[in-house]
């Protein structure tokens, strides 16, 4: 490779870095404006709005107005999808509580359900945004559409979870990565994870433009 593709090769790494440390800046932001409980999902779907955008091929979105219009949009719906999924988790956290305490036997063997159910919901969890910034859905579709394709797409589902433990431990080892680039990396791949998903799933709801 000649000096001036290594040259070109660095620019577009440092540009790409720049762009995911904006990114993630502006999700922190915006989801402490929000007070974190209201800010952090309608931040979390603008970050993918934007991550989608650029897997799409258009790079060159103003990254600030893109995620601005998508965080005001989408403010109370994903705020009201948000809540669902914690009314969800909190859920099954009782349930397989009370099934791990009891010594009946049948309440017992209902645990491996639950934790089975705890792995469909976290799975769920990791394409509830992808799936809700590229598709539109009353509120309870994206859920239904997220267990649909989680079920029917279990390579990518493990792909997603294997991809989110690969970020976790990287964060872990540096953490001063989660201030420049961890949920905006994270976005990066699962969105790039769901779009293939995606791709290879009819899902018959209108694509967001």
């Amino acid at each position: 490779m000649s000096l001036e593709g290594i040259v070109w090769k660095l620019y577009e790494i440092s540009n790409w870095l720049m762009k995911l440390i904006l990114l993630n800046s502006l999700w922190l932001l915006f989801s402490l404006l929000g007070i974190v409980i209201f800010g952090f999902f309608p931040a979390t779907s603008a970050m993918f709005a934007v991550t989608r955008k650029w897997i799409l091929g258009d790079t060159d979105i103003p990254i600030f107005k893109t995620f601005w219009n998508t965080y005001r949009s989408s403010f109370l719906q994903s705020n009201i999808l948000g809540s669902l999924l914690l009314l969800l988790g909190l859920v099954l956290y009782v349930d397989l509580r009370f099934f791990q305490s009891s010594e009946h036997i049948i309440l017992s063997l209902l645990n491996f359900f639950i934790i089975f159910a705890f792995i469909i919901y976290f799975a769920v969890v990791l394409y509830i945004f992808p799936i809700y910034v590229h598709f539109k859905c009353r509120t309870m579709e994206y859920i239904k559409r997220s267990i649909i394709i989680v079920l029917g797409k279990p390579l990518h589902s493990i792909m997603m979870v294997v991809g989110s433990y690969i970020v976790y431990i990287v964060i872990s080892m540096v953490p001063v990565l989660f201030i420049f680039i961890s949920g905006s990396l994270a976005s990066l791949l699962l969105m790039w994870i769901a779009m293939k998903a995606f791709a290879r799933y009819d899902v018959k709801v209108g694509e967001v433009d």
